[in-house]
């Protein structure tokens, strides 16, 4: 602490008058010089506190000054950065000192980021990160005995035999509906041809040519679709009567006078 600093506390205190008790003038002025020797003393805490109680007493910006480089020297952020701008806003701050003042608030103000910084860094911990459960596979079910893949296929047998039945019976009405409508526009078409040949009149035969062209090239149409009807019909036909496949391979116990064993037969 620089003895000029005092000497602006003692200047704006001289020409005080002395009464029996301390003046105010008097007071700040002793508990600026035990400021002085307990900041000397690096008993930082105790020139606070006598700093602090001048100024209660006068405001004098030089020991606004006096208290931040104290707070500065305990390590006191925040108090040293308030006392720093007090006295750099101050209109009565020496001009040098002010320029100190504000050289240490932009220092100041970076230590303030960075402990605001690491604050939170320790309140907020990191998250944590969960360990997704174990994979447990689902157990397998038992491979089924050859009586149950028997049952299963003569099962499979008999739906496939019903579906079949019924997609016949669809297909054979839907067949049977084009042979009938084909067959009605065929015979429409061969009156057609008979009316033709039968009239003179060139109108009349024109007309009945085309009729008779038209519901025959229609009839053609149908009788197709009745027959592509009729194989497709024919096949689920078969599908639905036919007989149950026997297994590929079947095992029969084999018995002799002077043996035994197993027979397997098959089909290929």
């Amino acid at each position: 602490m620089r003895v000029a600093v005092v000497g602006l506390v003692l200047g704006a205190l001289a020409g005080a008058g002395r009464a029996h008790a301390e003046s105010p003038e008097q007071q700040v002025e002793r508990l600026a010089a035990e400021a002085v020797n307990a900041y000397k003393g690096a008993d930082y805490k105790r020139a606070v506190e006598l700093l602090q109680r001048a100024y209660d007493i006068r405001q004098v910006p030089a020991l606004l000054y006096n208290m931040a480089k104290a707070y500065d020297k305990l390590g006191d952020i925040d108090h040293a950065y308030d006392s720093y701008r007090q006295y750099a806003n101050s209109a009565a701050a020496d001009p040098k000192l002010k320029a100190r003042a504000e050289a240490r608030l932009a220092l100041l103000t970076e230590e303030k980021r960075q402990k605001a910084a690491e604050q939170r860094a320790v309140e907020t911990p990191p998250p944590v990160v969960e360990k997704p459960p174990p994979v447990v596979e689902a157990p397998r079910p038992p491979e089924p005995t050859p009586e149950e893949r028997q049952a299963r296929a003569h099962d499979d047998y008999l739906r496939d035999r019903h579906r079949a039945r019924v997609t016949t019976i669809v297909l054979g009405g839907a067949t049977a509906a084009f042979a009938a409508v084909a067959l009605g526009l065929s015979i429409d078409a061969l009156g057609k041809e008979h009316l033709f040949a039968g009239t003179t009149d060139p109108d009349a035969k024109a007309r009945y040519k085309s009729d008779a062209v038209v519901r025959g090239a229609v009839a053609d149409g149908f009788w197709c679709a009745a027959a592509v009807g009729a194989a497709v019909t024919g096949y689920y036909l078969y599908r639905s009567f036919r007989h149950e496949r026997p297994p590929a391979v079947a095992f029969a116990p084999l018995v002799a006078p002077s043996a035994g064993g197993l027979a397997a037969a098959g089909r290929f």
